[in-house]
């Protein structure tokens, strides 16, 4: 026993100092980019935590629960468009309007929690449903309309207030702030009673329910963590970009299926799997998209065919993810922890 925790103590310290590594990593590296204004890879690279802080959300629902979901950017388009109405609206400050975005994110997600009575694939197509709903809602009432709202311009001495600044290397120290703060209270959430019984849930529904788990309950609280740290991501992309129409940010493809796909890519049952997923598709659907759409402009979408293409190859090689492949191939071990709960042992899906 003693040993036992003595190693999980050593593998705990290992993984901390990994992590503080990979954050000073990142924060040298966007100060590069800053230093000789490389302004595109910073774009990059704050997409990347982007997409990263809303497949790290989506996984907790989708990867854990088994609850599979197309409509996210509901949550994401929703909190887009919070932030940008109490600035122009109302002179309210995004560090306070993003965090309500995530509130309001919630607040939205338990009005939509009856779909959770649904199950497998008609889940899936009602939150397909949900985000064209939400589409076609904002781009009749909305403030805006389907024109959309544009942030104005803020003087030099009211950047910090507004979090207005030029160029994308201020988002991303915010982006993976944001980050870091996901991860360090996911990390609590899937190490608690509530992932163990999300992953019972997701196994089989029936037999959680039969050892008195209430499978609803339970999905109802992954979608609000989900949903709230969608709606935090779409606050982001509204400080970043400064502009919100419906077709941006209720997008199904760039917005809604992105993190799925980068959830997919890395390990759809791995903690860090989105990230995993992100940190490879991102750089190189935006590369393709800057490169291919400039050299071929007759041609929109090519560069979703290519990154379909090599998105097939590479699920036809790990199709259980790049996590799943590299510890399939013992590259990466489980470890076993221990229940604070029960004396049963588990499986540390990260």
């Amino acid at each position: 026993m003693a040993l036992e925790k003595l190693g999980f103590k050593e593998i705990m310290y290992k993984k901390i100092i990994v992590g503080i590594v990979a954050v000073l990593s990142l924060f040298i590296l966007n100060y590069l980019l800053e230093t000789f204004d490389i302004a595109f890879a910073a774009a990059v690279l704050f997409l990347v935590l982007m997409y990263s802080i809303m497949g790290m959300a989506w996984n907790i629902l989708g990867g854990y629960g088994g609850v599979i979901s197309f409509g996210h950017g509901v949550f994401f388009g929703l909190g887009a468009y919070i932030v940008m109405s109490l600035w122009l609206f109302y002179g309210l400050t995004p560090w306070i309007g993003i965090p309500i975005a995530g509130i309001c994110a919630v607040i939205l997600a338990g009005g939509l929690s009856i779909l959770l009575r649904l199950r497998g694939h008609w889940f899936a197509l009602a939150t397909i449903a949900m985000i064209y709903i939400f589409l076609l809602l904002f781009q009749a009432y909305a403030p805006g309309g389907a024109a959309g709202l544009q942030a104005p311009i803020v003087p030099p001495e009211k950047q910090l207030y507004y979090l207005a600044f030029a160029g994308p290397y201020f988002y991303v120290y915010l982006a993976l702030t944001i980050l870091i703060i996901e991860i360090i209270f996911l990390r609590k959430v899937v190490n608690s009673h509530i992932g163990y019984y999300l992953q019972a849930i997701r196994e089989d529904e029936d037999a959680a329910k039969a050892l008195g788990i209430n499978p609803f309950k339970y999905k109802l609280i992954a979608l609000l963590i989900s949903a709230f740290f969608w709606g935090i991501a779409g606050g982001l992309y509204t400080v970043r970009f400064r502009f919100v129409d419906p077709y941006c940010v209720f997008d199904l493809i760039l917005i809604s299926e992105y993190p799925v796909i980068a959830a997919l890519l890395g390990g759809l049952y791995e903690f860090w799997g989105p990230i995993v997923g992100t940190v490879i598709f991102v750089p190189i659907a935006e590369y393709l998209r800057a490169q291919v759409v400039s050299a071929f402009p007759r041609y929109y979408g090519l560069h979703y065919f290519i990154s379909g293409i090599i998105f097939l190859i590479l699920i036809y090689v790990a199709p259980e993810g790049i996590l799943g492949r590299l510890r399939e191939r013992q590259y990466l071990k489980r470890f076993k922890i221990r229940s604070g709960n029960s004396n049963l042992k588990l499986k540390n899906r990260y």
